[in-house]
């Protein structure tokens, strides 16, 4: 039987009176399972050796184990309580508390903001699910993993299209360029992820070096701020320096995620805790607060350049 509540039958001693042995069966319920148990589809990383949730062909089921400690739980947790946390940032982050400070903010400000934090809610909520309902069957797993995917490729396009705007909040055609460029990047990934090969483990670092590789495009729009600006007015502009924490961030996560670090090297010894896809989803989250940072650092920049207000202002405002 392939269900989240599986069982399995084992005898048991029973008194009838007389003292004579008698024994019964009993069904005993079993949660996790092993790598070995799965079924083949499911088999993706052969060096998480314990805690999994067999296919569950339940969506009821796989919500239910959202409350079952397993080897995914670390993986929707993360997300699932970052993306409510941008949901809410959205709802008043702006016009409750950075807006209001700037009398020359406009709409097209407003939305810039909110349209990351969209963003980053969009890609971790699709992650969280992921992870959820992938459990469900092979059919389900495989198209979760591409709503996963395209989460990843939201998140990125905004995150470029929130700063190419602020880095060119007055020369609207280089914004207009890059945003063609972003997008033109963001549909051929999307044109690979839908592919059913591409979802295979095997490509596994192909798929990390495929989205490392669309994030690095944002160098583009950096270098010609720098050339246009100066370094200094293409540094502040788009915040280079979490920008910079930020890649960092993105990359040895993925980096991490595509070479399975730890568990490779120990296998089973990081199945519930430590394994390279938790590390991977703390990395992100990290990585994009840290361009929350960059965003919300370019709008102060902006507004304080429209203001009049020094550099010394700036700094000690943010």
């Amino acid at each position: 039987m392939s269900s989240i509540t599986e069982v399995k039958r084992r005898r048991v001693p029973i008194g009838n009176g007389n003292g004579e042995g008698l024994y019964k069966e009993v069904l005993e319920e079993k949660t996790l399972y092993d790598f070995h148990e799965l079924p083949e589809w499911q088999q993706d990383n052969d060096k998480i050796l314990t805690g999994y949730i067999r296919e569950t062909k339940s969506v009821l089921k796989c919500v239910r184990s959202l409350f079952i400690w397993n080897n995914e739980t670390v993986n929707i947790y993360t997300h699932l309580v970052s993306a409510v946390s941008y949901f809410l940032l959205m709802l008043g982050i702006t016009d409750l508390v950075m807006v209001p400070h700037f009398p020359t903010s406009t709409f097209t400000d407003y939305s810039v903001i909110n349209f990351y934090l969209l963003g980053a809610f969009g890609c971790l909520m699709c992650s969280s699910c992921f992870h959820t309902f992938k459990q469900h069957s092979g059919p389900h797993s495989d198209a979760w993993s591409k709503v996963d995917y395209m989460g990843i490729i939201v998140l990125i396009t905004c995150s470029m299209i929130s700063l190419i705007y602020y880095g060119f909040f007055d020369h609207m055609e280089y914004f207009r360029l890059f945003t063609v460029l972003t997008l033109t990047l963001a549909t051929a990934c999307t044109v690979c992820v839908l592919s059913d090969k591409f979802n295979h483990k095997d490509f596994r670092p192909l798929r990390a070096g495929f989205f490392i590789a669309f994030g690095l495009s944002g160098v583009f729009p950096v270098a010609a701020g720098i050339i246009k600006f100066g370094i200094q007015g293409g540094v502040q502009r788009v915040q280079l320096k979490y920008l910079g924490l930020e890649a960092i961030f993105y990359i040895a996560g993925a980096l991490i995620y595509g070479f399975r670090i730890p568990e490779t090297m120990f296998p089973g010894r990081f199945d519930f805790w430590g394994h390279s896809h938790q590390i991977f989803h703390v990395l992100v989250v990290i990585a994009s607060f840290l361009h929350l940072k960059a965003v919300m650092g370019s709008y102060i920049f902006k507004h304080s350049h429209l203001n009049g207000v020094g550099l010394a202002a700036l700094q000690s405002t943010y």
